[in-house]
This record gives structure tokens, C-alpha cells and sequence, in this order.
């Protein structure tokens, strides 16, 4: 489905009640044993990560082949303005090293292992073990993505995709049009559909429109069960890169358009803040 076809009414109707939040217009956030945002600008003013200090992966690491790039540590709980510095760097350097082809694949790899590292994904048996692997045909896999993605439609074509919590990250460093969906941007975007929903329109809950019910992803550990404001409404993705990617691909699409829409009177300054935002939001929304 392209971007025409995706924009029903019912998504239209949610772009421009988006772009009147981006705007300062309130969303009163608030579930149990959340921190409540009366206005969305509120969650990006709250913004913080990593969880705990973030020390940067070393340049060269001893048994791998990869050239991470050398970036700073990253405190525990730092703001907004800290973590936009890092992805900067980190950006930098993925873009610096994919545009060379596949003769900096080192570089490549390192670039990648430590945006991984950044979002607390670069775990050894799951994202570390596809990059050892995978770390020779990088640019060629990533290369295959990003002319998937110019197609301009929300289902990928290419084969055996590699698309997680992690691997969005990535290419959302890679492309310009690209955001982070992880498990709390799409929780957060649900309860915002939800809410717009079943409070401003009032109307029920299962009866929302299918091309807004976001597809969530479970997080890790103990907050898991809380990253789906309804799974009665929400389907819940478990290991479905090619779902994950049609629902990020959407999520895009709406929140470039609800940004495009509010204007010089947006109180975020580009989709990285708006990201920001649903990420601290999304923490919690059950």
C-alpha cells in the first residue's frame, strides 16, 4: 500500500488532530503508575536515557573486526540535548562509512554495533550474532533496504528481512524519513489513537479503524505487559519484521504529515523530537 491509498478520512482526521498536539493543544496522558503529560511537548521535556551509564563500545575490540566510532559516555538519565549530540556522531559515522560502498565495512559494522549498543540492543546472541555474520554484505543488505524503502510502499519485498526494536534504530540513521518504532513509540502512538478515539470522538474502542491500529511490540523484562493500551484492539508483533516494518513505515508517514501539517507553530523542531517524545511517553501506557 502506498502513502495515497494508506490515507483514508479516518487517518486524515488523526494527522490533523496530531498536528494540533504537536501544536500545544493537550493530550492528558495518564495511566496508572506513569509519570502523566498534560501536553505531548511535556513527555519531550522529560526525555531521558540511557538507564544507566552508557560507556562506548572501544574502538577496536579485541576478537572483532569492527571500528566503532569514538563517541563519549553517556550518563545515566541525560536529556534530550545529549542523546541528539551521540545520534549525531553516530549518524556521522554511518553515513561517512556507507557512502564509501563496501570498503569501509569495518567502519560500517562498527557504526551499526555501536547504534545498537546506544538503544541497549546489541545483545550477543540475538543483534551481535546477525552483525558478526552479516558484517561483510552490510552495505549490500542495508543498500537492498533503502531502495526497498524508495519504493514509497509499506510492505517490503525483500528477502529474508532483518527489521527489530534494533535494526530500526539503524535505519532510522540511515534515512532522513525514518523514524525509531520500537516498543515505546508504538505503544505510545496506539494510546493516542486510542484515546483520540474513545475520548475526543467517543466512540468504541473496537471500532477503530484497522489502518490505526499500530502494531506493538512486547518489551523486554518486566515492563513487557505494558506497552499495549489494549491488546484487545492492538495486535501485539511478535518477531514479524515484515509487519514491524509496514507499521513503521505508516507511522512515518502520519507523524511526518501531523509535522509538515502543525507548521512554524509545532513546538517540536523536527521527527527526532517528536520521537523523543513518544519514547518517554510510551514508557508506560496500561
Amino acid at each position: 500500500m502506498n502513502r495515497f491509498t494508506y490515507f483514508t478520512q479516518p487517518v486524515n482526521d488523526f494527522v490533523n488532530w496530531l498536528a494540533q498536539r504537536l501544536c500545544g493543544a493537550p493530550i492528558l496522558f495518564a495511566v496508572p503508575k506513569a509519570k502523566p503529560y498534560q501536553h505531548l511537548h511535556d513527555a519531550l521535556a522529560a526525555y531521558q536515557w540511557p538507564p544507566k551509564l552508557k560507556v562506548p563500545l572501544p574502538v577496536k575490540a579485541p576478537g572483532l573486526p569492527y571500528i566503532h566510532p569514538l563517541l563519549p559516555p553517556l550518563p545515566r538519565g541525560s536529556g534530550l540535548a545529549a542523546n541528539t549530540a551521540l545520534l549525531s556522531s553516530l549518524q556521522s559515522a554511518l553515513s561517512t562509512s556507507y557512502s564509501t560502498g563496501a570498503t569501509l565495512s569495518n567502519q560500517l559494522a562498527g557504526a551499526v554495533a555501536a547504534t545498537l549498543h546506544w538503544g541497549g540492543v546489541y545483545t550477543k546472541p540475538g543483534n551481535g550474532a546477525w552483525l558478526l555474520k552479516n558484517h561483510h554484505q552490510l552495505h549490500d543488505i542495508l543498500s537492498e533496504f533503502a531502495r526497498d524503502h524508495a519504493r514509497g510502499e509499506d510492505v517490503s519485498i525483500v528477502s529474508d528481512l532483518r527489521f527489530n526494536s534494533g535494526m530500526t534504530k539503524v535505519y532510522a540513521l540511515l534515512l532522513s524519513d525514518f523514524i525509531i518504532y520500537d516498543s515505546r513509540v508504538a505503544g505510545a502512538l496506539a494510546w493516542l489513537a486510542l484515546n483520540w478515539w474513545t475520548i475526543w470522538l467517543k466512540r468504541p474502542a473496537g471500532t477503530l479503524p484497522g489502518e490505526l491500529k499500530f502494531g506493538c511490540l512486547a518489551a523486554n523484562g518486566s515492563m513487557a505487559p505494558f506497552r499495549n493500551p489494549t491488546t484487545a484492539v492492538f495486535p501485539t508483533l511478535w518477531n514479524s519484521p515484515y509487519k514491524h516494518y509496514t507499521w513503521n513505515v505508516r507511522a512515518n508517514w502520519i507523524l511526518g504529515d501531523a509535522h509538515k501539517l502543525a507548521g512554524g507553530s509545532s513546538r517540536f523542531a523536527n521527527l527526532r523530537e517528536l520521537e523523543a517524545a513518544l519514547f518517554q511517553m510510551g514508557d508506560r501506557v496500561c
